[in-house]
């Protein structure tokens, strides 16, 4: 049976009970338990729409050796995992191999995003390391992939990124995904529907190795309506609801269908209001992402510099935590205003990390539960 992730099951491990226990939602905490970290705002495709625009026409990464220490920071803070991701494309930094070793050897569990690309470039890293390795397709067809995901050349790599998947399938020892975020004309100009392809791409990830299979909705980056729902054609998305109905035969013990939380809201066309009547975000203290731009608060906010916490290009990891700059972005950030419009995956997660503290203040008891996924 598909399943939709539920963030709020991870809170409810003694490690992350033990760190919230610690945490003051005003004052904070010695240092994050999961960092979503872009090596490079570098990358290979050219995707149409990307929402990564801006920061990739830059293209700041950093140095080998600031990666290398940054890694060995990470380990002294005592960061629990760390999720590569972008920016850009996380494996198209060149040492980004050598820290997946550093890290993994010194029990950081590792996840990754990936364009797939680079897999067989880092293939024995990856496989002996990464938790899960999640590769961003959206397409069953080099057609659909070439026009919703071309090189920069305008070529396809369509095939070498399946080959990828398929060598990392037979030696990996995490597991291995394939994501569909579902597109249409709505999402911008040249682009075409993948929609009919749903169900053929869930079979291809089955057939290529594949652990499971994400499907996901789209959502607006604009400036006055920062990660809302996108609204599609309600015909497109009749059928993806018939192509989405036809997932739950693939699902076995061996292959998972994953639906994303807010995927049938998409579908639907609903709009959803996510008021936010909490001031601080206990997520901000939980996780956090770092780039080569600047550190911000969460993923939605890259780039933003009222939201910018620190520089790890200037300071280390533990100083930029532990900063004036930090604190003073904190002080000011009010959840309920900054965030009110913006679909936010961890509402839900930060409302029940609220409860869990209040709990805690009132000495009430709190079954725990054994750690199993460190990426909360």
């Amino acid at each position: 049976m598909a399943k939709i992730m539920n963030l709020k099951n991870k809170l409810y491990q003694k490690f992350v009970l033990d760190k919230i226990n610690e945490t003051n939602w005003n004052s904070g905490n010695s240092n994050p338990l999961v960092i979503e970290l872009d090596p490079t705002a570098v990358c290979d495709l050219a995707c149409p729409g990307c929402i990564s625009e801006d920061l990739v026409s830059i293209g700041n990464s950093f140095s080998n050796d600031r990666l290398m220490e940054l890694g060995k920071e990470f380990i002294e803070s005592g960061v629990k995992a760390i999720v590569l991701i972008g920016g850009g494309e996380p494996l198209a930094h060149p040492k980004v191999g050598d820290f997946i070793n550093l890290v993994g050897e010194n029990d950081i569990h590792i996840g990754i995003t990936t364009n797939g690309t680079f897999i067989d470039k880092f293939i024995n890293p990856i496989a002996q390391y990464s938790s899960w390795t999640r590769v961003s397709m959206d397409a069953a067809s080099e057609e659909m992939f070439l026009n919703l995901r071309p090189s920069k050349g305008g070529k396809s790599k369509f095939a070498k990124i399946i080959n990828n998947i398929k060598m990392l399938a037979e030696c990996k020892t995490g597991t291995l995904g394939f994501s569909f975020l579902i597109q249409t004309e709505a999402d911008g100009p040249g682009i075409k529907s993948n929609v009919n392809e749903i169900y053929d791409a869930a079979i291809l990830a089955k057939d290529i190795g594949c652990d499971y299979y994400e499907v996901k909705p789209t959502y607006q980056f604009r400036d006055d309506k920062p990660h809302r729902l996108m609204k599609h054609d309600p015909k497109l998305m009749e059928q993806a609801q018939e192509q989405i109905k036809m997932l739950d035969e693939l699902d076995d013990s061996n292959f998972k269908i994953i639906k994303a939380i807010n995927l049938q809201y998409s579908i639907e066309g609903t709009n959803i209001d996510q008021p936010k009547s909490y001031k601080r975000c206990p997520s901000t203290h939980l996780r956090t992402t770092i780039t080569p731009s600047g550190a911000y608060i969460c993923p939605y906010w890259r780039g933003k510099k009222d939201f910018k916490i620190g520089d790890v290009n200037l300071d280390s990891f533990d100083k930029m935590w532990n900063s004036d700059q930090r604190k003073d972005t904190m002080d000011k950030l009010d959840i309920s205003i900054e965030c009110d419009q913006l679909h936010c995956l961890r509402h839900e997660t930060n409302l029940e990390c609220i409860e869990i503290k209040e709990k805690q203040e009132d000495n009430q008891n709190i079954t725990f539960i054994d750690e199993f996924d460190r990426f909360i």
